[in-house]
């Protein structure tokens, strides 16, 4: 067979063809390959980063809320008549005042705060110990306050200054040395120390406290050191609580106002009542009055809402008058919220528990009672029934009930008024407007004030005696009187009842009684 000889140099030239053809082959394959494992990567990187932002849109959108709360508790007058302080001298040289706040030290304790309104200064001297009408209180009951467990005293009253500026100053370096941890309001040892806002934390929660009251039984302060005590003036109120904003969460104010023996809160306190809640305080317990006044919470369209308690009446006294006696434990919780940078602070419950002011004939049982723990043989055996002609018709564990509730009923005006904010007191009662005016006590009554007059309350007290010992008597002759045999006061009320006080629009109370007989909740819608 015959063969093709092919010339050497075509085979070569076929050979770099073929070569170069794979070469380009290959190339090509490479850019391929390379490019799908480019879209692999930057496909990963944007799922990754995908991912990255959707956790961190995650995170953002997943903001922590804490809720925390304090429970306070506070209490009205503490003033030591000349009768109570005879009580705590069983030992001439060691008085002691324990006693009086042992039946309700439990209540006390149990609250994360206590407040009580002390109304005089004190002294280390026993002779210069006064019982009224000038009071100087031994420290000997300031110990038992503390004993008791109070951690804050508000001490701005009109008998703050009885004995002068140097007897304040001993009274303010008393309480510095021996219970510096014991917050001490309203009054002041220099202008340095009364520019301070007082500020105290309990479980995360900054509360301001300001105490003012309304004026002086002498006037002798507001003359020598007007520092020492802060009375209620427009200016200064809304400047410190300016400064009280810009260092806590809410605001507590402790008022000494009102009218002595008036259930009713007068004009004067319900202008300061709206002006207050359209500062923004958050609460407002009141002192001064001797007798109870309603509780409500107050809103206005700016959103602002006030728990206002008008008086607690007195916590001990020697109250020589029947409805003198009956005073109150405010309770109420105070609720913070902090979501991301947002803060609110509500309250979350309150209520007000009455209690009664017992001092025996011989003065050997002298106790503040919870009127759920007191009784009518404890009535009967009372010191006041010595000294008040009514004492006999109106000293009762039914009158006392009835009263309460009687007094948690009353209207309370709503105010748009701010005249009254410019006036001061004077020692006589009397108030001097701006231009020198006089306005006279009458004069700022509420319009209703006749229903919480003195009368009023006693003749209230007098009907629930007679009441309850009719129901007694029907009861022990076999006749229905209409009452159970355990209910004895005829309220209006049973034990699931809301009744609305009479206040208007949003701004009103309810008032119900639970089955713990002494303890009435208010609640606001």
């Amino acid at each position: 067979m015959k063969r093709n000889n092919i010339p050497l140099e075509i085979i070569e030239e076929n050979r770099a063809k073929i070569s170069l053809a794979l070469s380009l082959v290959t190339l090509l394959l490479l850019c391929v390959i390379i490019t799908q494992v480019d879209k692999a990567f930057v496909s990963a990187d944007r799922n990754a980063a995908s991912i990255s932002g959707q956790e961190d849109q995650n995170q953002e959108g997943d903001v922590e809320t804490v809720t925390s709360s304090v429970r306070i508790l506070a209490a009205g007058n503490n003033i030591f008549d000349e009768n109570i302080l005879s009580a705590g001298q069983a030992d001439e040289a060691a008085w002691n005042y324990d006693q009086v706040y042992s039946l309700i030290k439990d209540q006390i304790s149990q609250a994360d705060l206590s407040i009580v309104s002390q109304e005089s200064a004190f002294t280390s001297e026993h002779s210069l110990v006064s019982g009224g009408p000038v009071y100087s209180t031994p420290v000997e009951v300031a110990s038992a306050l503390v004993n008791a467990g109070f951690d804050i005293i508000a001490g701005a009253t009109e008998h703050a200054d009885d004995f002068g500026s140097e007897h304040l100053a001993n009274s303010l370096a008393f309480w510095q040395s021996t219970y510096p941890d014991t917050a001490l309001l309203g009054l002041h040892s220099s202008q340095e120390e009364a520019a301070n806002i007082r500020v105290v934390e309990q479980n995360g929660i900054r509360i301001a406290l300001l105490n003012y009251s309304f004026g002086s039984s002498s006037d002798s302060i507001k003359m020598d050191a007007p520092f020492m005590v802060d009375y209620l003036e427009r200016e200064k109120v809304a400047s410190a609580i300016a400064q009280a904003k810009s260092v806590s969460d809410c605001i507590i104010f402790l008022a000494h106002w009102g009218t002595v023996d008036s259930a009713v809160p007068t004009e004067y306190q319900n202008q300061w009542a709206q002006f207050l809640l359209q500062q923004g305080v958050k609460v407002v317990v009141g002192s001064h009055p001797y007798v109870l006044q309603p509780c409500q919470i107050l809103t206005d369209g700016a959103g602002n809402e006030m728990l206002v308690y008008y008086s607690l009446g007195n916590l001990v006294s020697g109250a020589q008058s029947v409805p003198e006696l009956l005073g109150g434990l405010a309770g109420f919780t105070l609720e913070k919220t902090v979501t991301g940078d947002q803060t609110t602070v509500r309250i979350a419950d309150n209520s007000l528990t009455p209690v009664v002011m017992h001092y025996s004939a011989n003065l050997n049982i002298c106790n503040v009672y919870p009127l759920s723990a007191y009784t009518d043989d404890l009535a009967r055996g009372h010191g006041i029934n010595s000294v008040d002609a009514y004492a006999e018709a109106t000293m009762s564990v039914a009158a006392f009930q009835e009263l309460f509730n009687y007094i948690m009923r009353l209207s309370v005006d709503v105010s748009q008024n701010v005249n009254l904010l410019d006036y001061t007191f004077n020692p006589d009662t009397t108030l001097t407007g701006p231009d020198g005016s006089i306005l006279y006590p009458g004069e700022i009554a509420a319009a209703n004030a006749a229903e919480g007059s003195l009368d009023t309350l006693v003749q209230v007290m007098i009907d629930a005696s007679a009441a309850n010992t009719s129901a007694d008597e029907g009861q022990d002759m076999g006749v229905d009187q209409g009452m159970d045999a355990d209910a004895y006061m005829d309220s209006g009320m049973d034990t699931d009842t809301y009744t609305d006080i009479g206040m208007g629009g949003d701004l009103y109370m309810d008032m119900s009684m639970d089955m713990d007989p002494y303890t009435a909740m208010l609640q606001a819608e």
